[in-house]
């Protein structure tokens, strides 16, 4: 009986570990996703599938391979890549930006890798920091450093400034995919393509063992712009 109270314990143990980060660790899974437009009509389908976790001493990591599926368009498929981990105190995710130009090159997705990524870095000039860390235990109020980063897509020069941001606190966030009790994160945007700019003031929700569960970007004039939820997890 004592034996099987401190296997018990050990599990539940493993499984507050394992959901200690803002990420999904189950190989496999797939977190649906639907963006929205400044009107409220769904524009994009969007899946996520969790590959690659790994365990290195006290860190684990995970990607999300994201595909978008832009509804009435031509050539409506788009691909990203986040990749997050977690030390036990800070989960951290940078976009990997270059896994969509590399994709949409008709390039073998097989043959991606750190080469090939650093390759398509250098030839499009990015600097600066993508990266966003969600510290564990952080107190509404909480201030976020302020990043910045830029990079050449399309032949053009694009800027994107992060500023002002906060912990907001914890909330309940329902959608069609559950409950999710979520760590609260605002800031705002600036986003600069050669002479064209535009700032928007983006509010995010993330669950612990899921990730992103909502999304909410207004304009300067408090007016939406767009909107992400979770509807659906497959595991």
């Amino acid at each position: 009986m004592m034996k099987k109270a401190m296997l018990f314990v050990a599990a539940l143990l493993a499984c507050h570990v394992a959901n200690a980060q803002y990420f999904c660790t189950t190989e496999g899974t797939e977190l649906h996703y639907v963006n929205y437009d400044e009107v409220g009509q769904s524009v994009s389908d969007e899946t996520m599938t969790v590959k690659n976790i790994l365990q290195e001493g006290n860190t684990v990591k995970a990607s999300y391979y994201a595909k978008i599926v832009t509804t009435k368009a031509k050539n409506n498929t788009s691909y990203t890549l986040f990749n997050w981990s977690y030390d036990g105190k800070n989960t951290v995710c940078t976009e990997d930006l270059m896994y969509g130009p590399y994709i949409a090159s008709d390039s073998d997705p097989d043959k991606y890798d750190e080469v090939a990524r650093m390759k398509m870095l250098d030839d499009r000039k990015f600097k600066g920091d993508n990266s966003f860390t969600i510290k564990d235990s952080a107190q509404g109020g909480e201030t976020i450093p302020d990043r910045s980063y830029q990079l050449i897509l399309n032949m053009l020069k694009n800027e994107v400034n992060i500023s002002g941001a906060a912990y907001m606190g914890e909330e309940q966030v329902h959608t069609r995919a559950g409950k999710f009790d979520c760590i609260k994160i605002s800031y705002l945007m600036r986003t600069k393509i050669v002479l064209k700019s535009k700032t928007l003031r983006v509010t995010e929700w993330y669950a612990k063992g899921v990730g992103l569960v909502k999304s909410e970007a207004y304009d300067t004039k408090g007016k939406l712009d767009c909107k992400t939820l979770l509807v659906k997890i497959d595991k």
